[in-house]
């Protein structure tokens, strides 16, 4: 996956990465430099999971659930 694209596509999206195997990441595309995606991620607390943009298998945008 390109760089460009991810900068194209979804940055500030939130979004969900499979890098192959059974671990996939959740977050919102928050910054993208140097070949590495930041995540941002809120689960209890503010975090960021760092990938390296080579190591992406798939990434699509997260969908919302239309249920209330």
């Amino acid at each position: 996956m390109k760089q460009e694209f991810i900068e194209k596509y979804y940055l500030g999206k939130e979004v969900e990465i499979d890098i192959g195997g059974s671990t996939t990441y959740r977050g919102i595309a928050a910054e993208c430099n140097d070949g590495v995606l930041s995540l941002k991620w809120t689960i209890k607390e503010e975090g960021y999971t760092h990938i390296e943009i080579e190591k992406i298998a798939a990434m699509w945008k997260t969908l919302k659930s239309s249920r209330r």
